[in-house]
């Protein structure tokens, strides 16, 4: 199929964008990495994260350990929230992976009333042989990509956000704005999000038999 001249403009307008806004990411990054580190060492943390944690180790189901770590999510990103760039209506996260479990996947399926199917690819925390599996796990998870928006985004606000799951309430950039989280499509971002590996750690190893998936494998976005 022939290209009109207009397409072609727009095509070049394009590109030309994507090149500034890269240009504009590299030269900022260091800037933001120091205002990261600077911001996450003034914090003072949320006593109730700690509490809410002992609280999901103490469950006895799993489900009830995954709605004490929501909770203890919430408590953790409190002081966080308040200096992240993060702002209602700006939703770059939620084209990037955002990796459930299928217990999570359940909690959303009830509240939405939109069945969940079997993901085609998946983790389970007992599957791995390495001393840290949590770490291997995590490994796995963040190396699957992803090219379509979450299937819960509407008008570019969260329809779940009282069911969201934990990847999603601990998700913080730390710079001012929002910058280095804008990324053209199959482009990775490079982002000074707020160091939540302890608290996803503490989910997965509450939840080793259960499947980790990305959000799209457990609901498929409506072709």
């Amino acid at each position: 199929m022939a290209v009109t001249a207009d397409e072609a403009t727009l095509r070049e307008q394009a590109s030309n964008e994507a090149h500034v806004r890269t240009a504009l990411q590299a030269a900022r990054l260091p800037l933001a990495i120091q205002r990261a580190r600077e911001k996450a060492s003034n914090l003072k943390p949320d006593s109730a994260a700690d509490l809410l944690v002992r609280a999901s180790q103490r469950a006895p189901t799993v489900v009830q350990r995954v709605l004490w770590l929501h909770k203890a999510a919430i408590a953790w990103s409190k002081p966080i929230a308040a200096v992240a760039a993060c702002r209602k209506g700006c939703a770059h996260c939620c084209h990037i992976p955002v990796t459930i479990s299928s217990r999570e996947a359940k909690l959303i399926s009830a509240a939405t009333h939109r069945k969940l199917q079997e993901p085609a690819r998946s983790v389970r925390l007992r599957d791995f042989e390495e001393a840290d599996s949590t770490a291997a796990a995590s490994t796995t998870l963040q190396h699957w990509g992803t090219s379509t928006a979450c299937p819960f985004l509407v008008d570019d606000a969260c329809g779940i956000y009282a069911s969201r799951p934990l990847s999603c309430r601990v998700l913080f950039n730390l710079d001012d704005d929002d910058l280095l989280c804008q990324h053209g499509a199959h482009e990775p971002a490079v982002v000074p999000y707020a160091d939540s590996r302890m608290i996803r750690a503490l989910a997965l190893a509450a939840q080793p038999s259960e499947q980790f998936a990305d959000i799209r494998d457990f609901f498929p976005p409506a072709s």
